[in-house]
């Protein structure tokens, strides 16, 4: 990838060494949406537990402070990170409207109601997670979109995948994408956890919105232009045309047997697969290189542990699934 935009790891009391030691040291473009927790994701949840950290204040003078940089606002709404309450969206919508920025939300395993969040978001704000299979699902039993779902997206607000290593349901997908219902951004939410797997890497969650029926225009557009678009950086980035950057992402399109997998485990069987050749970021080749240490607190599940023995690509997993059977 070309450009990285980092979802919250920061918030206004850490923003200042992310952009100091990640963005400026980084051979990849990144920008950021931050948290509105002052603290940002310094422990796996629990950052809006505490209210005094949501400081729309702060939060408002560190975008003003690092405009270009930070392009929207965080605010992961789940039980764990807020223990139910629906006060840090409130402080989050109250921070983009300040700041004129988008917001973006992420939904999990409720309360709050995915009908709650929804309610407080506008034109342009960013639903992420938007094909998770937990509770705060924007479809029904029947795999049906639900109404306030439907509204929101009809008003504008962009449906974003999120992948991660909690936040993909195939059913869900599979429901919607049958309905006509596209992801309109499809994003990795790659971190310590999900690169280990199912996600792995961008390459292999956009194979999997192939294996789910969509056009390889299609799936390139929502992972290149339309997220390019949405943060307003369209002029620059997302496309190859005469005065934007020289970004180049060159990949193999590779047809065969492939097996891939939701965060459920559940296994969806492809016949292509993704594989980057090259990435060229602003005209510089950008080298491979290898992931670093993982965190002392960072724990592999059962399952990961298991595609880790597999191997890191589809193709492994295939071979390892073939095998065991």
């Amino acid at each position: 990838m070309t450009t990285w935009l980092d979802v919250g790891s920061a918030g206004a009391f850490n923003f200042l060494g992310f952009r100091e030691w990640i963005v400026r040291v980084s051979r990849a473009r990144i920008f950021a949406l931050l948290n509105i927790s002052s603290i940002g994701l310094t422990a796996p949840t629990w950052e809006l537990a505490n209210l005094n950290y949501c400081d729309v204040d702060m939060c408002c003078q560190t975008v003003d402070g690092n405009r270009g940089f930070i392009l929207g606002i965080k605010c992961r709404m789940d039980a764990n990170t807020t223990g139910g309450s629906m006060e840090p969206l409130r402080r989050g919508r109250s921070a983009a409207d300040q700041c004129g920025l988008p917001l973006m939300v992420h939904v999990g395993i409720g309360p709050p109601t995915i009908e709650q969040v929804l309610e407080l978001m506008r034109p342009g704000d960013i639903l992420t997670h938007c094909f998770t299979g937990h509770n705060m699902r924007i479809v029904d039993e029947r795999g049906a979109l639900l109404e306030c779902a439907r509204r929101a997206r009809d008003a504008g607000v962009v449906f974003d995948i999120g992948h991660g290593a909690g936040s993909f349901s195939f059913d869900t997908a599979r429901a919607l994408i049958g309905a006509g219902y596209l992801p309109d951004v499809i994003s990795s939410d790659i971190h310590q956890l999900s690169v280990n797997g199912p996600l792995f890497d961008l390459p292999t969650c956009l194979s999997k919105f192939l294996a789910l029926g969509m056009s390889l225009e299609n799936v390139v557009r929502t992972a290149t232009l339309r997220p390019a678009t949405v943060m307003h950086k369209h002029h620059e980035i997302g496309s190859i045309r005469v005065g934007a950057l020289a970004d180049i992402a060159l990949f193999r399109l590779v047809e065969g047997k492939f097996a891939f997998y939701d965060v459920c485990m559940k296994r969806l069987d492809g016949k292509q697969l993704l594989v980057n050749q090259l990435t060229i970021c602003d005209g510089r080749e950008l080298q491979r290189m290898p992931d670093g240490a993982p965190a002392p607190w960072i724990e592999l599940s059962e399952q990961q542990r298991a595609l880790v023995e597999w191997g890191h690509t589809p193709e492994l997993m295939e071979q390892a699934q073939s095998s065991s059977n």
